[in-house]
């Protein structure tokens, strides 16, 4: 028969082992001593009728009197939940969340449901209804959230939605900067130094100052002053952060081009509607706005909003052909870790990881997939991540992308990928996962020699490789023909899919993603899966970019996951194929037509294009 009290025995363990037993934080079983629970709590049965209820466990914290985590218990897992919530009497879950519906007037209640009589058939769920709000929110664990984590997810949910107008910020911050001639692949720079120096409680409290001294002083330049206060700022937060000497002044190096503009320097400028001169504020307004808008992104750690609004910065100083950086979209880094199903004990590897786009989402996904578990997130963060990178100016703004996030740049290199040196060391650390978008200047050959040199860092290990290049490298040709043979040698050739054409708008280069399993030959019957992913949703906008503006890529998204995984054949979409080293790598060689989805309207436009075509070759 059923026990209960087993349940409620292992919430006690559960809470012991989560951080619960403190002075500060209120267990209280059955029944509450708060005037204010009690009375809230007066007509909670769960019966109905109009009687008191009380949840198994009720916990409140002395330093947060707003918040309360209410715990439901059923020792039945099969009674964890119903179909429609509302079976208060019977169900674990639909009991939590009944008490909270009753308390979120006045509190943030944190509803958890915890059904099972042993510790490995438990059942444990989360629901977060914040103070006011119609409705909860369901919160992903597996265990019971400690209470460090818990407020953390409390503020996350409180957070306003502002991305929209953060985004906005990014963009009048270019135009600014534009509009004052300042070159676009600084500005990254620019706003990255300042970003950093906000951090230093000193430079916050004192930027505004440098110009309101020595006004009556003709030597004194408050814009020089400002710099060499947020440059002298920027190195303080750098070592407090834990950066090595080496790296701070590879970054140093870069944040100090700053000191040559001197349009942020001289201390008047024309006002180009009343050509007269006027005191130059442009760095100090900007420092000021940036501080007002966007450092509560990163005080409060809301970083997937700060990211949508850095990578604004990112996507200008990428757009670079002339030295091979295409900077990789986020909804395709996220993709990244679809196909390779990272998880919260992978460790990722991108060789040549620019701005860091690659390592945030699967830093990102990894933290995601470990729940509210402060100990492992510190892990991830500070050991699960590595990179190299270069060129000095993308390797300092991954170093902060990383910083903001809360560590991770204790393993971001600054050099050259192919260095053995650089190779060992990321070897010690047992990649599992390789991601990379390698510099397309060094031609179809040279890319997968890129890929190649990559998947050397597993050592003798088996691992995931997945990474973007241009269409060329998978086609066949004499210049890819002997590094193809080197790879299918050693490796398989897992999945190659053919991505939007206009993916790297406005750079205008057409791609695929190419995915190998480390150190494992290819067998010679193996079918390997190519994706005709030629239509992700996203449209470009004025003045916005490629952007899901229809809000496509949510379907789009679980059907290219869904065939990869499952290895399917679908017209129109993939094929599964049998190759070689001499034979194409992509959907466009080998798929079938998909006819029914044609209709009256394709073909009477495909007759227009051909009269047309006929009409000018005529002429």
């Amino acid at each position: 028969m059923a026990n209960e009290r087993k349940t409620e025995a292992i919430v006690r363990g559960l809470l012991k082992n989560s951080g619960y037993e403190s002075p500060s934080i209120r267990i209280e079983e059955q029944s509450s001593d708060n005037p204010k629970i009690d009375n809230l709590l007066k007509q909670a049965s769960k019966t109905g009728g109009g009687r008191a209820g009380y949840p198994d466990f009720i916990i409140s914290f002395e330093h947060d009197p707003d918040s309360l985590v209410v715990i439901e218990c059923k020792a039945d897992i099969t009674k964890h939940e119903s179909n429609d919530r509302k079976q208060y009497v019977t169900h674990a879950v639909d009991g939590a969340l009944l008490y909270a519906a009753y308390l979120k007037d006045s509190f943030n209640v944190m509803a958890i449901a915890v059904s099972g009589e042993t510790e490995r058939e438990k059942q444990v769920s989360h629901f977060l209804w914040l103070k006011g709000k119609l409705t909860y929110k369901d919160v992903s664990d597996k265990s019971i959230i400690p209470p460090s984590a818990l407020f953390s997810v409390i503020e996350e949910q409180q957070r306003p939605i502002q991305e929209d107008e953060l985004i906005k910020s990014a963009i009048k911050y270019n135009k600014e900067l534009h509009n004052h001639s300042i070159p676009e692949v600084e500005r990254c720079t620019y706003i990255s130094s300042i970003l950093v120096a906000l951090q230093d409680q000193a430079f916050l409290q004192s930027y505004k100052a440098h110009h309101l001294y020595h006004v009556q002083d003709t030597q004194y330049n408050p814009n020089e002053s400002l710099i060499k206060s947020l440059l002298q700022s920027c190195e303080n937060i750098l070592k407090k952060n834990g950066i090595s000497e080496k790296k701070r002044r590879t970054i140093l190096a870069e944040y100090r081009k700053i000191e040559q503009n001197n349009k942020l320097s001289k201390i008047k400028i024309k006002n180009k509607k009343t050509n007269s001169l006027q005191t130059n504020t442009i760095l100090r307004d900007l420092i000021d706005d940036i501080s007002c808008n966007v450092l509560p992104y990163v005080t409060h750690g809301w970083f997937d909003v700060l990211g949508k609004f850095y990578t604004q910065f990112i996507r200008y100083a990428g757009s670079d052909q002339k030295t091979g950086l295409v900077l990789t979209p986020p909804h395709i880094t996220d993709f990244f870790c679809d196909i390779a199903d990272v998880n919260e004990n992978d460790t990722v590897f991108d060789p040549c990881c620019g701005t860091g786009g690659f390592l945030v989402s699967a830093m990102n996904r990894m933290l995601f997939r470990s729940g509210n578990n402060p100990e492992k997130h510190q892990d991830i963060k500070s050991t699960q991540i590595i990179g190299i990178e270069e060129r000095p100016d993308m390797f300092s703004h991954a170093c902060s992308n990383m910083m903001m996030r809360g560590d991770g740049k204790s393993h971001i290199y600054f050099g050259d990928c192919f260095d053995d040196g650089l190779k060992d060391n990321v070897r010690k650390e047992t990649p599992t996962k390789i991601f990379l978008n390698p510099p397309y200047d060094v031609g179809p050959d040279g890319q997968l020699e890129f890929i190649e040199n990559a998947m050397d860092c597993f050592g003798t290990g088996s691992g995931i490789c997945v990474s973007i290049c241009q269409m060329s490298s998978v086609l066949s040709g004499n210049t890819t023909l002997q590094v193809k043979r080197r790879l299918l040698e050693k490796h398989t050739l897992q999945a190659v899919m053919s991505m939007p054409t206009d993916l790297f708008h406005p750079v205008g280069v057409v791609t695929a993603i190419i995915v190998f399993i480390a150190n494992r030959p290819h067998p010679q019957n193996k079918e390997t899966f190519f994706g005709y992913f030629k239509d992700d949703g996203f449209v470009k906008v004025k003045n916005k970019g490629r952007i899901d503006f229809n809000d496509k890529w949510k379907e789009k998204r679980p059907l290219w996951i869904d065939a990869f995984l499952n290895a399917k054949s679908i017209p129109g979409l993939s094929v599964m194929q049998k190759v070689s080293a001499e034979d194409e790598w992509c959907a466009e060689a080998y798929m079938e037509t998909d006819y029914s989805t044609l209709t009256e309207d394709d073909f009477k436009d495909a007759v227009k294009k051909y009269v047309a075509y006929r009409f000018m070759s005529e002429v």
